[in-house]
């Protein structure tokens, strides 16, 4: 298997804050966290270490997430300047190899679901808190409480680590389980171990996001 990277990000504020889900650029990272398979290790990066955790991205042969590129990639972009630069910057998080697990199922389930509705029945383990619950805690980090700066870099720690969880099951497996709604429990399989062992050609070093 290729060596790869599973990522996640927190953001500051939410989609009320920022006027509505059009505006996903304006929300801002609180915490970056990246597993990266070459080290077994996690990496965490708050909003002033952003260039570092994109360029962390870029490192990886395959960067893994779920939802990771519609949101959390847009969240990034956020950080270039609105027109061609940011436009441009989301243009190459995309042409990052990318796995986002939510994309893939959609594409065989037919609907979006969400992270825990896979990993509870998958892994017997759940997300440890919600979204909004880490807006809260970073609102209480800005009134001075500093503690809560690390409540929200673990959550997405647990993130991070139940993705990776669910996609090395579906490697080695060849599926995964999601919670369904309307009929309970289902089987899907994903072909992830084919993505998972594809080798690309020799990557351009020239080829670099340039940050803000």
């Amino acid at each position: 298997m290729i060596d790869f990277l599973v990522f996640d990000l927190e953001t500051q504020r939410s989609a009320q804050d920022v006027g509505g889900w059009d505006n996903i650029a304006e929300m801002k990272v609180s915490v970056g966290v990246i597993w990266d398979s070459t080290t077994q290790q996690f990496y965490f990066y708050y909003e002033n270490q952003v260039e570092e955790l994109i360029k962390h991205l870029q490192s990886g042969p395959l960067v893994i997430g779920y939802n990771h590129i519609s949101f959390d990639y847009t969240v990034l972009s956020g950080y270039y300047p609105v027109g061609p630069e940011r436009e441009q910057a989301m243009q190459d998080f995309k042409n990052l190899k990318n796995l986002d697990l939510l994309v893939s199922l959609k594409q065989v389930i037919g609907k979006r679901v969400k992270l825990d509705a896979v990993a509870r029945p998958t892994l017997k383990v759940g997300k440890s808190a919600d979204g909004l619950l880490a807006l809260q805690w970073y609102q209480e980090y800005l009134q001075g409480d500093q503690s809560k700066m690390k409540l929200i870099a673990d959550y997405c720690q647990q993130d991070v680590e139940v993705t990776r969880d669910v996609f090395l099951h579906g490697v080695e497996q060849g599926e995964v389980l999601y919670q369904d709604k309307m009929v309970g429990i289902k089987k899907v399989a994903v072909n992830w171990s084919d993505i998972a062992n594809e080798k690309d050609e020799e990557p351009d070093d020239s080829v670099q996001l340039s940050f803000f």
